[in-house]
């Protein structure tokens, strides 16, 4: 289970001895200062693969009896089927209905994060949070969703005041993306999510930035800062030692389309060679609604699957570098200028992809994505000794001199 996972970082109180009758003296909270200083930062040892609120119709006449309608633990479930091993909610009235949606966690198997209005009253959070951590499917509970910097003060306080009940499960925070506005500014993205990790005290590294727009001419694109972000977020994170969290947008609305197969794997696909160890789809809703599932849902289950199947290869992977090919390179990234030892030739010609390599379980590897959600790219590779390539599945055969790489798709190979 998720909740089972190793402790790379852990934090303790000093103790010490009083000079009269060498007894101790009454435990205090230390004060948080940063990423890792409440609960201490953790690795999964599985993927967390989230669905982002909107299965539960907030315009019921009782979300209470919304929850507890069957209807919502069959929906539940169906997430689980498509891969979905955590669900995210915040917009619950009540301690009483979050204790309902962990319950259904507690059956169903899916972990939850949550937040309810007593959580977020001091005077009643003691309550809340013996209440929701009694329940073995609560992951985390969820403080603010893109909070704003002038913000970050009354987030670690809450956080702090949520720690002094339970000092095992995480806090979720989700940052805004580099297009955003204030301090959230291209230029001085890093700047503000280092001052960040430095200042709340977090667990994890979770953003959200949809990359997929219709353009003026009405074609398919890519938002010309997502992989800056993406470089600045994988930044922080292997400064600061913590897991990176990212999204995928599952949901059409204003200029994002609906999302198509090589929409959903380029955008979860290069969270993945970047780093990140959980992926969320924002919303659930657009997955499976009411007592059906939408049209996308298959689409959402085979990225999920093909995730999985990846996660022996990614999972845990230190990635030495990452580079971008093309005629064109995403602002913010760098260019492969020369192949990593034992590669003698990786060419896509003018078509973009993201290089990524890294070592896992003893071996290394190169993964190759596909930068276009529209178009397949050829890729010519040479090494200059023995080389696989590697199936999702973990599967190696031998090299061929060509591969085609369907638009947001991956191929992976592994030589000595």
């Amino acid at each position: 289970m998720i909740k089972n996972i190793q402790t790379l970082l852990l934090t303790t109180a000093a103790a010490a001895m009083l000079a009269a009758g060498c007894q101790k003296p009454a435990e205090t909270t230390p004060e948080p200062e940063g990423a890792g200083t409440c609960v201490p930062i953790t690795q999964p040892d599985e993927f967390i693969i989230l669905a982002w609120y909107e299965i539960i119709d907030i315009n019921a006449d009782s979300l209470l009896d919304e929850i507890q309608d069957p209807s919502t633990e069959w929906r539940l479930q169906k997430l689980a089927e498509a891969g979905f091993n955590t669900y995210f909610d915040y917009r619950l009235d009540s301690l009483e209905e979050a204790e309902a949606l962990l319950t259904l966690g507690d059956k169903t198997g899916m972990n939850m994060i949550l937040e309810c209005p007593e959580l977020q009253d001091p005077a009643t959070t003691e309550m809340a949070v013996k209440a929701m951590s009694a329940h073995p499917s609560l992951y985390a509970y969820n403080i603010d969703d893109e909070p704003e910097v002038y913000e970050f003060p009354t987030v670690t306080s809450r956080i702090k005041e949520i720690y002094k009940y339970d000092k095992e499960t995480p806090c979720y925070v989700n940052l805004l993306p580099n297009y955003a506005w204030d301090e959230w500014v291209e230029e001085r993205y890093l700047e503000t999510v280092r001052h960040y990790l430095k200042t709340v005290p977090v667990s994890f590294l979770s953003f959200d930035f949809y990359p997929v727009v219709i353009n003026d001419d009405n074609e398919r694109t890519l938002r010309d800062a997502w992989y800056h972000n993406l470089e600045d977020i994988r930044t922080a994170a292997l400064e600061t030692d913590i897991p990176m969290w990212a999204f995928a947008l599952a949901k059409t609305h204003g200029k994002y389309p609906k999302p198509t197969l090589a929409d959903l794997r380029l955008q979860q696909f290069s969270n993945l060679v970047y780093g990140a160890v959980a992926f969320q789809y924002f919303t659930a809703r657009t997955i499976v609604w009411k007592n059906s599932i939408t049209e996308i849902y298959h689409l959402i289950k085979q990225v999920n699957e093909e995730l999985k199947q990846m996660e022996g290869i990614f999972l845990g992977a230190d990635i030495k570098d990452i580079w971008h090919t093309g005629s064109q390179i995403p602002r913010g990234t760098r260019a492969l200028a020369a192949c990593p030892e034992g590669i003698s030739k990786l060419n896509t010609g003018d078509e973009g992809a993201v290089v990524s390599y890294f070592t896992n379980n003893g071996k290394q590897y190169i993964a190759i994505v596909n930068r276009s959600c529209t178009e397949s790219t050829t890729l010519e590779i040479e090494f200059t000794g023995t080389a696989s390539h590697v199936a999702k599945d973990g599967t190696e055969t031998p090299i061929e001199a060509t591969y085609n790489i369907e638009p947001g798709d991956i191929r992976i190979f592994t030589w000595k």
